[in-house]
């Protein structure tokens, strides 16, 4: 039996040969980038199994320290320790430490990339002091992907939930599949791409390099150990042969890598494969016939194409078609139609007196440079043989690359399986028997390097060896730390939740629920745990008057402390940070922050004349020296009485930093700063919405990624109109060439 064959046409070779070679990521879903059970697996490594890791990179973490409530601790205990605390995976921890800053690739690394490790809290440039520190940083990475999937239920909570269509930042509808998926564009909310932004697509090189579960590039063909059945991997998916006999039409069984019902359930299930290659199929819609080849579909033209395919009118056998869809049909590209003239439209291996073998298809000879080619691509198949003067009237094609599917070895003893028309290396031995298995490893076909360069780097196979478990007589850093006295706080307070409003009217009353997880080594006393509101930068809070509020009840190891504090705003509109903080009294009555415990709300308290943006057209990107873009805006009044003359209702525009927009349009702004008025109505009274259009002129603006700063103000009464809940609405814009 053979593989199924894939033929590579001229042109796909020539692009190849032309295109620099950029080593490129496996399939790339951006809908299904990482599973629930990979996101929320905190058993996925031990500390040994993560420093082994850093260790093998020449990391600069496998040497990072940091103290934690008093203890030192490397950096792989702490993303152990993380894991464990929050369910999520250490695996996913790492991941965010190379997407965002390199670190694992990195043998040398600024502190600033350490203080900021996981990116959590840096945005626009800015990052938030209160998480500098890789421990915070790799704390509230674990910590947000709780909270994700906690409050992501709420439709629209986060802007990103399963199954519905959000548009990222950088311009894509993407659809999540699943809630740990979305988590990462709640996190990171780019689709991203190899040219410009990486965000979660980068994220997904460095997943499917290191990490992933998904072990299998796509093209890889799979047999379950339990049930026998065939299944193929394609797009990160697993896709089951209909029947053994469909499978074995194109394969042999031990084409099939056998598998753990285990490992093949971190695959989704896809539609079944129910059509070998080279099949005859038809519709009920039509009488035409098609050949089903290489995954293309070849259009039968006239009564004699069968001949072709060596069928005829006078065969005993009724000629008995696969009755498929017609939407089944419609997905696959047309392929070079087939008439009675049509030479090996199926394909076949030929040779003539000299030990060359060419595959021949619609009358093309491609030659097979190397045995690898001849093994993997074709099984060793034995090749038809024809005349010298019959090989000559072929026309002559490019040679035969490796398909997918292919393992093989190079002359330097290096390993490359291929996928999605790309050759990977797998970057161990080890990790070539742990996926592919010892038989497979030892007899692999060698492949010249002159079929190797037929075909285009993808990114290595580079596993962390999971399987590394801590000894039972584990020796913490801290206990290796000789001569040097460590001294532990027994009070540690890990965050569930804070839930406060974003907005309120000056006066306005409210209660705030806050609540922190016991997980130190004592229990916090009712009456001597407090907690503590405070502004930013200041030791009182705006919102109450006695700022220490006493915990009623004692609550043990593990057990929850929850604060209700009714609040009320001050008179005057601001955007105030109000810090949440845990305190504990010691045996001396001395009052000290519990560790762990800190967490803000920004609030704004909005004047009396404020409104909502309910709708705008906003470009995400826009090109450089195009044409001004049209841009219309619609504002509802959400004050309480004020009404808005629209001639005097501006809406202004700067850039960062409060600087003169660079997209001033002199030919419609009415001055730099200003973008426009209402022009629907004359007057916009509460509940009613005011348009406003005025274009962005990209011309003479260099390709970059741009803040756009919206105000309102109602000129004729001097009053700032507090838009979305703020004095200011920012988003980016890209750009692009």
């Amino acid at each position: 039996m053979t593989k199924q064959k894939r033929f590579i046409s001229t042109i796909l070779l020539i692009s190849l040969f032309c295109a620099p070679i950029i080593a490129q990521a496996r399939y790339y879903d951006p809908n299904d980038i990482i599973t629930d059970a990979e996101l929320f697996d905190s058993n996925a490594l031990s500390r040994t199994a993560i420093q082994r890791f850093l260790e093998s990179k020449n990391s600069v973490l496998k040497s990072v320290t940091a103290t934690v409530n008093g203890v030192p601790k490397l950096v792989s205990e702490m993303i152990y320790e993380i894991g464990k605390a929050y369910g999520v995976s250490q695996k996913f921890l790492l991941a965010k430490l190379q997407q965002e800053q390199g670190l694992i690739e990195k043998s040398e690394a600024s502190q600033t990339k350490l203080d900021w490790a996981t990116g959590y809290s840096c945005y626009g440039g800015r990052c938030n002091e209160k998480y500098r520190g890789i421990y915070s940083q790799l704390d509230a990475a674990a910590d947000t992907q709780r909270i994700y999937a906690e409050r992501g239920a709420s439709e629209g909570y986060f802007g990103f939930s399963v199954g519905k269509e959000s548009k990222t930042t950088d311009g894509y509808i993407v659809k999540p599949e699943n809630q740990a998926t979305t988590n990462l564009y709640i996190y990171t909310p780019y689709k991203g791409d190899f040219t410009g932004i990486g965000g979660n697509f980068f994220f997904s090189r460095v997943w499917n390099e290191y990490f992933t579960e998904r072990i299998y590039p796509d093209d890889t063909l799979l047999k379950d150990s339990s049930t026998g059945e065939y299944w193929k991997i394609e797009k990160n998916k697993r896709r089951k042969f209909a029947s053994n006999a469909v499978y074995l039409k194109d394969h042999a069984d031990a084409d099939a890598i056998v598998v753990s019902p285990e490992r093949l359930s971190f695959y989704d299930i896809a539609e079944p494969i129910t059509i070998a290659n080279n099949t005859l199929v038809k519709t009920d819609a039509s009488a035409v016939l098609y050949l089903i080849s290489d995954n293309l579909k070849h259009r039968l033209v006239g009564d004699s194409a069968l001949a072709s395919l060596g069928f005829y009118l006078a065969d005993a056998e009724p000629i008995s078609p696969i009755l498929i869809n017609k939407e089944e049909l419609d997905e696959l590209e047309e392929g070079e139609p087939i008439t009675e003239q049509s030479i090996y439209p199926k394909g076949i291996l030929i040779k003539s007196d000299s030990a060359a073998i060419y595959y021949v298809k619609h009358g093309i000879k491609h030659l097979l440079l190397d045995e690898s080619v001849w093994r993997e691509n074709f099984n060793g198949e034995e090749p038809s043989y024809v005349s010298q003067a019959t090989l000559n009237s072929y026309s002559i094609g490019d040679p035969i690359a490796l398909w997918d599917q292919a393992l093989v070895r190079s002359e330097d003893n290096k390993i490359y399986v291929f996928s999605n028309g790309k050759k990977k290396r797998v970057m161990s031995e080890s990790i070539a028997q742990k996926v592919y298995g010892i038989s497979s490893i030892s007899a692999l076909p060698l492949a010249t390097q002159a079929v190797l360069d037929l075909t285009e780097t993808g990114d290595p196979i580079d596993y962390i060896d999971d399987t590394v478990q801590d000894p039972a007589n584990y020796v913490s850093y801290a206990d290796k730390q000789q001569g040097k006295t460590i001294v532990k706080n027994p009070f540690y307070a890990l965050f569930d939740i804070l839930d406060a409003p974003k907005v309120l009217l000056p006066g306005a009353k409210a209660t705030v629920i806050v609540r922190w997880r016991n997980r130190g080594d004592v229990s916090w006393p009712a009456g001597q745990t407090y907690l503590k509101m405070i502004d930013e930068d200041h030791e009182t809070s705006s919102f109450v008057e006695q700022n220490r509020i006493p915990l009623e009840k004692t609550v043990t190891y593990n057990m929850l402390a929850t604060f209700e504090v009714p609040i009320s705003a001050p008179k005057d509109p601001q955007k105030i940070r109000q810090w949440f903080i845990l305190e504990y009294t010691d045996g001396s009555g001395n009052i000290y922050e519990m560790p762990g415990s800190l967490k803000y709300q920004d609030i704004s308290v909005i004047g009396e004349v404020s409104g909502e943006i309910v709708e705008h057209n906003l470009p995400v990107a826009i090109k450089a020296n195009s044409k001004p873009q049209h841009v219309v805006v619609k504002i509802k009044n959400t004050s309480q009485s004020s009404v808005w003359t629209s001639s005097r209702a501006a809406l202004e525009l700067a850039g960062g930093d409060d600087s003169e927009s660079v997209f001033y349009d002199p030919g419609d702004w009415i001055d730099k700063q200003t973008v426009g008025v209402p022009v629907n109505k004359t007057r916009i009274a509460p509940g009613e919405i005011g348009e406003i259009k005025f274009t962005l002129d990209p011309r003479n603006v260099r390709p970059a990624t741009y803040k756009l700063v919206f105000s309102m103000e109602l000129r004729d009464k001097k009053s700032i109109v507090y838009l979305n809940g703020d004095e200011k609405w920012e988003l980016l814009i890209r750009v692009d060439k």
